[in-house]
Parts: structure tokens; sequence; C-alpha cells
């Protein structure tokens, strides 16, 4: 009886011990603890490395509650670029819209866009703000005018994975957008429209230098951005370059 009471009293402390330590099994009570690094010169023991799978790859999540690695504070940034777009619709008048003998169809446009955001670097991850935009493209026959405004999110999904994946984004941005195409030929044949911004693409940035508490980063930009509105919409990409301050680290 003493013995059986003693086996059970055993057995319910090592169980208390394996919660306390935070055991995952029963394995961990009678595996062999490594032995405890030697002390030296009073200093506390040095503490284990964890475990790392076969190979030595070691994949870990992103850690939104640590301190930012990379990008933190006021984030403001310029972009520029060349690109193409079309256009079609409309003049602006409601007993017109959708008579096809007011459509207008631009064709392909070439022309030139940039435009500035102010957004706020919420983790290495994740950048919210507001921007605004425009951008002009013409051809031989046609012009067309656009401008937007709104919100605007960048992300870096792949920053988990490290080295240049840490400078890989994304974005989109949306808001009111304004539009117009003008024919050259004929003065008075001409479309336009407000209503609403859609826009999407990617970057890279490159890291430049610090300066005035944080510092600045160049790299390519690729977007595509429709204005859509009841008369007429513009559609159109821009391949250009992006530079940013980070007013953290």
């Amino acid at each position: 009886m003493g013995r059986a009471l003693i086996l059970a009293t055993t057995a319910l402390a090592s169980l208390a011990l394996a919660r306390v330590a935070g055991a995952d099994n029963l394995d961990s009570l009678v595996k062999p603890a490594d032995p405890a690094p030697p002390e030296s010169n009073g200093a506390p023991p040095l503490a284990y490395k964890s475990a790392e799978p076969p190979g030595g790859l070691l994949l870990r999540g992103p850690n939104v509650d640590g301190p930012a690695e990379r990008r933190s504070g006021v984030v403001l940034g310029l972009t520029y670029g060349i690109g193409l777009a079309s256009s079609a619709g409309y003049p602006n008048d409601s007993s017109l819209i959708g008579d096809p003998d007011f459509y207008s169809a631009s064709g392909l446009m070439a022309g030139t866009g940039g435009g500035f955001f102010i957004m706020g670097a919420l983790s290495d991850y994740l950048s919210f703000g507001f921007w605004f935009a425009s951008a002009t493209f013409a051809n031989k026959d046609w012009r067309s005018t656009g401008e937007g405004g709104g919100f605007r999110l960048d992300l870096f999904p792949l920053f988990s994975l490290g080295r240049g994946f840490r400078d890989l984004g994304v974005f989109t941005q949306v808001g009111i957008g304004a539009t117009d195409l003008v024919y050259k030929g004929k003065p008075g044949v001409s479309s336009d429209g407000v209503e609403s911004f859609v826009g999407a693409g990617a970057f890279y940035e490159f890291w430049l230098f610090r300066g005035l508490g944080g510092h600045f980063a160049l790299g390519p930009s690729l977007e595509y951005d429709a204005i859509l509105t009841e008369p007429i919409e513009r559609h159109g990409a821009l391949l250009g370059a992006r530079f940013v301050w980070y007013g953290g680290r």
C-alpha cells in the first residue's frame, strides 16, 4: 500500500513538473535531459538554441508584434512613368449616353503619368494612407487626361522569406477619378466624367541611404489603373519608378 502511494505520488509530481515546463507529451518525461552547460566565472548558463528542421531551414511566420526591421513611421513617395491607355465613351449628357452615333473610342494612346502618396508604415509588411495621381495620353487623333485620389495600401507579402523578398511589394489604390477624351481634329467632340478610380500594381525597393531621420528607397514599379464613370471609361498601364522616404527605420 505504501509503495503504491509513493509510486502514485511520484507520477503526479512528474505530470505537474511536465505541465509547468510546457512539455508537449509524456515522452519528455522519459527522455534523458541534456546536460546543463557549465557556468563560467559566475556568468549565467548559456541559453540553448531552438532546434531547427533538417537541412537547417527555419521557416518563420510574420512577427507583426515585434520591432520594425525595415519600415516604420511616416511614408512619403513619388511615382512617375510612361505607358499606354485607351478610352471610350459618350458625351456627358444623359440624352446622348448609349446613343451609338455619339460613341467615341480612342484606340491605343501613349503618355506619361505620376503622383505622390503619404502613408504610415504600420509594420514591415503593411503601409496605409492617401494618394493622388494624374496622367495624360494621346495619339494622332485623340487626347485624354485623367486624375484621381483616395486611399492606398502597400503590402510586402513575402517579407518573412528574408533577403531580397523583404523589398518586393504590391499595392492597390481606390478613390475618386475623373477623365476626358477629346478629338483633336474637330473641336466640340469630347467626352468626360467623374466617378471611380481603381488601381493595382507591383514594385521593388532598393535602399539608397539614410537621411532626415529615416531612409530613402528607389525602385521600379508597374501599375494598372482604370477610371470608370457612367459616360466614359479609361484603362491604362504605367511602367516607371518609385522614390520613397520612410521616416522610421
